[in-house]
């Protein structure tokens, strides 16, 4: 028995186990080539806006990526308060935009609204979507505007994952926020 151990030595033939993590091997690194391979993109930005009064839609946080025929999942998070050096409450409205398109089709987003009572109310916000997507390079924004009197903006994230399988709603998307003060 020891003779044939040391036969498979002399003469470089695979045992078993290497042969396993040569196929392991293997297999992750076309994994991570080939075109079934799930992606992660993310983008943040914690620099404060002070006086946020922007009445069009600007982006909050962009981010750019390249990525084969699949999905989207996206979430978007906005952290904010009611900016108390103006008078009157603060309403952002929030939405994402894919490649030029807004995700969903009610034009005004997701709302956080504070109240005015003389002291400044933090709230976050997140929206989230699916999306089919084509082979290409995408850019994806976090969009924001103000129809009140203006917020105070804290931080605002992007978390993309991007998977060859699935399902998703083409946008423009319709909204299926739950009903009440902050959608």
């Amino acid at each position: 028995m020891l003779g044939l151990f040391a036969l498979v030595l002399a003469l470089g033939l695979p045992t078993q186990a290497s042969t396993q993590a040569s196929s392991e091997a293997a297999q992750a690194s076309a994994a991570a080539a080939g075109p079934k391979t799930i992606k992660v993109f993310g983008a943040v930005k914690s620099n404060t806006i002070n006086d946020f009064t922007e009445p069009a839609f600007v982006p909050l946080v962009t981010k750019r990526f390249r990525t084969a025929k699949g999905y989207l999942a996206i979430t978007g998070t906005v952290g904010t308060e009611d900016d108390a050096s103006l008078a009157g409450a603060g309403k952002l409205r929030y939405q994402l935009k894919v490649d030029g398109k807004f995700v969903l089709s009610n034009g005004a987003g997701y709302e956080i609204t504070h109240t005015d009572a003389g002291s400044a109310s933090a709230w976050a916000g997140a929206i989230t979507a699916v999306v089919p997507v084509k082979a290409r390079f995408h850019k994806v924004q976090l969009m924001a505007r103000e129809q009140g009197t203006g917020t105070f903006i804290y931080t605002r994230e992007l978390s993309i994952v991007y998977t060859p399988q699935g399902s998703g709603k083409a946008i423009p998307a319709r909204t299926v926020a739950p009903r009440g003060v902050n959608r």
